[in-house]
């Protein structure tokens, strides 16, 4: 018989700290104390009852074994009926755990659990699975600021993985936002560092328009402008052969890539 996940005594300590909290977070949470008490004695009498279950249902099991190994005098066998009653039990106990499982505090504490483990994009997704599921739990507001929180530290930390198992994604990234006249300077920017004239023709396509004699390049609606939210010319500068600037229009402010 496969003995029920004993996440219980793993759980409490976070029901008992009340609203789940971090320490970026600007405001306080709304007042969950009644509800964090209630579930904290259910927690509390189903844990003490699955103890007293399993406890009875492994002794039972050592009785069996020693009834079954070779000896003088055996074991009186455990009633059928009895055995029966107990794995009901345990039954009922599994299902009472099962469905509080499925309570909103449950599958907050849940999300709680994969931050506090580190894994910020699996909370992320837990906790804006909570809002979609619970929309008018007490928590509702508590799991809005951790995905508000965790946001910006879920796309790093997959960022960082994409980094390091595709290294030229970033790359590829850029030069589909390019075509799409969606990328901005800052992603554009290591794509074209270093890169002499001829390249840059070759990587992203014969320019719109040229300036400075021809030491110039320029591609018109292809970068964003991060300021104005507005589509603008990337013009591209070389020194020596070598992209050297890189601007938003032809008054554009120069920055080195």
């Amino acid at each position: 018989m496969s003995q029920p996940r004993k996440i219980l005594p793993l759980l409490l300590p976070l029901i008992l700290a009340g609203t789940w909290t971090t320490g970026c977070w600007r405001q306080p949470a709304p007042d969950n104390s009644a509800e964090i008490q209630h579930l904290t004695s259910e927690l509390e009498t189903t844990r003490a009852k699955l103890d007293a279950v399993e406890k009875a249902l492994s002794t039972k099991l050592e009785d069996a074994t020693v009834a079954a190994a070779p000896s003088e005098v055996k074991a009186t066998p455990e009633p059928a009926a009895t055995s029966a009653n107990s794995e009901a039990k345990l039954a009922a106990l599994q299902a009472e755990l099962s469905a509080m499982k499925k309570r909103d505090a449950f599958v907050f504490l849940e999300a709680s659990a994969a931050l506090r483990s580190g894994t910020a994009d699996i909370a992320l997704e837990r906790y804006q699975q909570f809002l979609k599921n619970f929309p008018n739990s007490p928590l509702a507001a508590d799991a809005d600021r951790a995905i508000t929180e965790l946001s910006a530290t879920a796309d790093r930390e997959m960022r960082a993985r994409v980094a390091v198992t595709d290294p030229r994604r970033a790359d590829r990234d850029a030069l589909q936002n390019f075509r799409d006249g969606t990328v901005t300077l800052k992603e554009i920017a290591p794509l074209l560092k270093g890169r002499s004239q001829s390249e840059i023709v070759k990587l992203l396509g014969a320019p719109s328009q040229t300036f400075r004699d021809g030491k110039e390049l320029g591609y018109a609606d292809k970068i964003i402008d991060t300021t104005t939210g507005n589509k603008g010319t990337l013009v591209i500068g070389f020194e020596s052969d070598s992209v050297s600037t890189l601007r938003i229009g032809y008054l554009g402010k120069p920055v080195k890539p």
